[in-house]
């Protein structure tokens, strides 16, 4: 009785155990199935910034002229008209297109894409960025991004970059140096990061030079050692060479001291202009009989037809460059004076190196004509010609070096140049103490550099924009 009791208990014992372990398994079970369909979140530790701009108008300030006083004017600029650029690897926010001289960059709204929402502004005390909260940007101003995890990623620096001076304005400086007071009549030449000047002295035509980079220190004047007087009109750079002609013969130099003879098959009367580009190469001149002729390579000239009776005689500026539709061929524009012509206006005469005929613009409308100015410059600047020189006649009187006019269409018509475009005020004096003497050309880096007659000044200017670094 008693061992049948005590299997009896076994047996319930075992029973329930069985259970229990059934039980355990069948919620190992289940808990595996539902670990199986868990979703797994797993947190970026990316925090970087990826865009940045300018949300709001800004308030640009400028001076102006109104009835005759000085005053302040105000224009608000389109912030997202100035993209930005953010350097990853450096943390570095900025634009690369600088905003206007004058633009109030005190209460600037901007807007800030990151990998997250949480972007603080880096202070003593960091605070959340509100994007519609203005900021100073007087001063460059840190950010900060946090990521998913709770952890910072790097500072980013972001500056508003804004010009120190005005883009488009002609800035002048003088050249305090020792250039010849003695020079008379002027041609100056650029070549080879060297300005040379050729001149009257004495009765002999001299040379002296300096380099672009200095502009203070000029060389000695030396004579052009040529047989006879070379002619200073002619003067031209082409290529790696100086040219010039004496008694219509050519001479050429690489340096304006040593001169050697060019053995060409006609003498040339007038060298006029030339190209010297990646795919057209040629000097251009008029021989003894007024035809015209172009060479290849100084030595080979070939002659097509008569010039026209209107074609500039003397005091000739010429400018080549390419067409804005087609990089390959290059317009030549030639202004100067004619013995024939008695009107106030005067003509731009205009050919494709392509071509070997000679078009005369003329203007639809003589308030719109290029002015005859006495002993007049012509250059190619800034894609625009720009005339300048002493007094003339145009809708009245024009002053000498009172104005420069500009032309959009390639010579046809001429306007005066807007009111950042003009000389210093010195220029009419030195004008005038010259005598009318003084010579201009260009270099690479986009200064012009005017020279002076007796006063023996230099000067030399630039379109501030035109030497601004890219970022």
């Amino acid at each position: 009785m008693h061992l049948e009791i005590k299997e009896s208990v076994s047996n319930m014992k075992l029973k329930v155990l069985n259970i229990v372990i059934c039980l355990f398994l069948a919620a190992c079970s289940i808990t595996s199935c539902l670990h199986s369909d868990e979703i797994e979140y797993e947190f970026s530790s990316n925090a970087s910034i990826t865009a940045f701009s300018i949300t709001d108008s800004i308030v640009t300030y400028y001076p102006a002229v109104v009835n005759g006083k000085d005053t302040t004017l105000s224009t608000a600029i389109v912030g997202t008209d100035y993209p930005f650029v953010i350097n990853q690897h450096e943390g570095l926010i900025y634009n690369p297109d600088s905003l206007p001289v004058g633009t109030d960059v005190s209460k600037v709204v901007v807007g800030i894409t990151a990998d997250t929402q949480g972007i603080y502004i880096v202070a003593e005390t960091d605070s959340m960025w509100n994007e519609k909260d203005s900021l100073d940007f007087n001063n460059p101003i840190q950010f900060k991004v946090m990521s998913q995890i709770g952890t910072f990623g790097r500072i980013y620096t972001a500056k508003i970059n804004v010009h120190k001076q005005d883009p488009e304005l002609l800035a002048w400086q003088k050249m305090e140096g020792n250039f010849s007071t003695k020079i008379e009549k002027q041609k100056a030449v650029y070549l080879n990061n060297h300005i040379y000047v050729f001149g009257q002295q004495d009765g002999q035509t001299v040379v002296t030079q300096t380099e672009t980079s200095n502009g203070k220190e000029w060389s000695e004047p030396v004579r052009v050692d040529t047989p006879v007087e070379a002619d200073i009109a002619s003067a031209m750079a082409w290529g790696s060479q100086l040219y010039i002609l004496a008694d219509n013969q050519m001479y050429t130099s690489q340096d304006g001291s040593t001169w050697n003879k060019v053995e060409t098959n006609t003498p040339i009367q007038r060298l006029v202009a030339n190209v010297y580009a990646d795919k057209v190469q040629k000097i251009i001149g008029i021989d003894t009989d007024n035809h015209y002729i172009e060479s290849l390579d100084g030595n080979i000239w070939e002659q097509y037809g008569e010039m026209p009776a209107e074609f500039p005689t003397s005091n000739l500026s010429f400018a080549s460059y390419a067409l804005d539709t087609n990089k390959d061929i290059n317009r030549i524009v030639i202004l100067g004076d004619n013995e024939e012509a008695t009107d106030s206006i005067t003509s731009s005469w205009i050919q494709l190196d392509s071509e070997t005929a000679w078009t005369d613009l003329v203007a639809p409308e003589k308030s719109d004509a290029c002015p005859r100015l006495e002993n007049m410059t012509m250059i190619h600047y800034n894609n625009k010609l720009y005339l300048f020189g002493g007094s003339g006649q145009r809708n009245g009187a024009i002053k000498p070096f009172s104005n420069l006019y500009a032309s959009m269409d390639n010579g046809i018509t001429w306007e005066t140049a807007s009111a950042k475009i003009a000389f210093p005020e010195e220029f009419p004096t030195n004008y005038e103490e010259s005598d009318g003497n003084y010579s201009c050309t260009v270099d690479d880096n986009h200064h012009i550099w005017i020279m002076w007659s007796k006063t023996g000044e230099v000067w030399r200017g630039r379109i501030n924009k035109l030497g601004f670094d890219k970022q």
